[in-house]
């Protein structure tokens, strides 16, 4: 087949950078570096942009949040917990592995004949030679196993399907977004289709084997692979990552957008083995699905921080400051300087105000930790809920000062509906609650601030998704500065509004609920404790503190699934996520966890 032959591609490209390539300037960002594109792209996260490699970028862009999801599959949390997979999961492993190996053969010395550069020939060449050597290893350990077993067992379909596409990929015979692939790029795009899978092999082999021990022989086997794949898949890639990066610092823009949607293909498939092995044992996730027939789910979730990348309030702020000059230009004030200062006072009103809570806040939390701790051990439920209640007076002060400032007065209700959808939500979880809502469950999204504005911010069709938050009051479509009704301006509004909802469902709807609370913040916490699981997602500073110095215990999600996994495969325990007020709450970095959590993947 030669390199002219359009073959059919269904992986979807990251649509961020695909924006940007099909812009108006396309023809110009098509040609322009890679480290011009890093720059264009502004994909600087903590560090400096020049300090961001090629497989690093191709990872957060592609990979990343997939890898966490994917640690929820069954697979592997089968491997990770205490449970014994069937036998035919375990040569299924084996088998998929030694496949792996004999198709790095071919694709080795495939790739070597179109490498430019002699050493990177030679690179290639050495690789081949350490998995001739590799899969010595394994043909022996096959033998110990039962050779004829092993011989007997069918690849899995997506195990092939990633072959092939690494083998297509790797012999020229594909023809990407109508682009064909020139000889000399051949080496860059075969590693980009490999790369998923040694990254993966070594995140969850290095992941995995540390909780596996070798007792008997099924559990053996999943110890004697994972040693294995993780030794010999992570030199491979620290040798692959090396050479990436090398060689794509020839690439322009357009070459990259072709490597990229490579690499996301490879992922997507190599996702599609870890969730298609659907272990024969009863496992405790995805939650939705093991819901008896007389429960329900209903999820909450708070908005700012939780669900936005932007502060509705800050929204707020910035819609108030651009409609001062919007006003300006439909009364024809043509005194620019006048606007100008009245923009300017607002924003210092703002900022002022802002700093002025962030120095109370900042001190009642010092002094909440500088406080004597319960003389009880573990967890301090009482002494938690007095310190809230400080809390949340320092922040109904400040809510009350936001709108005695009249900073919000005068904001249409139609730049309140724009602004909310242009609003950025944080990755995953409008797909979450698109999924969800489509399901029997209840999604309740709280804020404190104006409930058009969330509403706006998660609309695209979820008709039935309950918010909760302030209804102001207009005027001809203009804010008068009065609120009709408040909800959650205090953590006993938002605890009040979470019982009772549950407690309607239960005593009206004659359900047993199963209750979800997601949230970032410390007016958070008492929802959290009160849900059936309360998940903290990001990093909050003060939360972690706050709830540590009362006792709770932060549990990452993944270790609390394969605890709640070990306690049901060894114990016989019921596979049960309600219960009492424990202190224990679970965390998760991305949107992206929680969707695998409650639903599994949707490939």
């Amino acid at each position: 087949m030669s390199t002219s032959q359009v073959v059919k591609d269904d992986y979807i490209p990251n649509s961020e950078f695909f924006g940007v390539l099909n812009s108006k300037e396309t023809k110009v960002v098509n040609d322009i570096s890679i480290q011009e594109l890093l720059k264009l792209l502004n994909v600087q996260e903590s560090e400096e942009v020049d300090d961001i490699s090629i497989t690093e970028l191709l990872w957060r862009r592609n990979g990343r949040d997939e890898a966490l999801t994917c640690r929820f599959s069954p697979l592997l949390v089968s491997l990770a917990s205490s449970c014994e997979l069937e036998a035919e999961e375990c040569y299924q492993f084996v088998a998929k592995y030694g496949h792996l190996l004999k198709t790095y053969l071919l694709v080795y010395e495939l790739v070597s004949v179109h490498c430019v550069e002699d050493a990177d020939k030679l690179a290639f060449s050495l690789w081949r030679h350490n998995v001739e050597r590799e899969l010595e290893k394994h043909d022996s350990f096959v033998k110990r196993l039962g050779s004829v077993r092993i011989k007997e067992t069918t690849i899995h379909p997506s195990t092939v399907k990633y072959t092939d596409f690494l083998l297509a990929t790797a012999s020229g015979s594909r023809q990407v977004f109508g682009i064909p692939i020139q000889q000399s790029r051949i080496p860059a795009y075969t590693l980009a289709a490999m790369m998923p899978s040694l990254r993966l092999h070594v995140l969850y082999g290095k992941a995995v084997r540390e909780l596996v021990h070798y007792y008997n022989y099924h559990t053996y086997i999943k110890w004697r692979i994972l040693k294995q794949s993780y030794e010999s898949f992570k030199v491979s890639y620290l040798q692959a990552k090396q050479l990436l990066d090398t060689v794509c610092n020839s690439l322009v823009a357009a070459e990259f957008g072709v490597l990229e949607r490579i690499y996301r293909g490879a992922m997507r498939l190599e996702m599609e083995f870890y969730h298609s092995r659907q272990s024969q044992q009863t496992l405790v996730i995805p939650i939705y699905t093991k819901l008896a027939p007389v429960e329900r789910l209903i999820l909450f979730a708070d908005f700012d921080s939780t669900c936005s990348n932007v502060g509705s309030l800050e929204t707020l702020v910035n819609i108030a400051t651009s409609s001062v000059q919007k006003v300006g230009q439909q009364l024809r004030d043509v005194n620019t300087k006048r606007l100008r200062k009245k923009s300017a006072d607002l924003r210092k009103t703002w900022e002022l105000l802002s700093q002025q809570y962030t120095s109370e806040y900042g001190n009642c939390v010092n002094k909440i930790m500088l406080g004597k701790k319960s003389i009880r051990d573990g967890f301090d439920y009482e002494g938690l809920h007095d310190a809230l209640a400080e809390l949340s007076s320092c922040e109904e002060r400040a809510v009350s000062r936001i709108f005695d400032s009249n900073l919000l007065n005068g904001i249409s209700l139609e730049d309140i509906k724009q602004a909310g959808k242009s609003m950025i939500l944080k990755n995953g979880c409008m797909d979450f609650f698109e999924k969800l809502n489509s399901l029997d469950a209840s999604v309740n999204v709280m804020s404190c601030w104006s409930e058009d504005l969330t509403r706006s911010a998660l609309s695209g069709g979820l008709d039935m998704l309950k918010v909760n938050g302030n209804e102001f009051r207009y005027a001809n479509g203009i804010f008068t500065n009065v609120v009709t009704r408040q909800a959650h301006q205090s953590f006993g509004a938002k605890f009040a509004y979470l019982k009772d909802t549950v407690e309607e469902n239960e005593n009206f709807h004659g359900v047993r609920v199963l209750s979800v609370f997601i949230g970032d913040s410390v007016s958070d916490l008492l929802c959290l404790l009160e849900a059936n699981i309360g998940i903290v997602i990001g990093h909050n500073k003060s939360l972690f503190e706050v709830g540590n110095h009362f006792g709770v215990k932060f549990v990452p999600l993944y270790d609390g699934v394969v605890d709640k996994q070990e306690d049901h495969s060894i114990d016989g325990l019921p596979a049960v996520w309600a219960g009492f007020i424990s202190g224990v709450l679970y965390t998760v970095s991305s949107w992206s966890e929680v969707h695998a959590f409650i639903l599994g993947l949707d490939l």
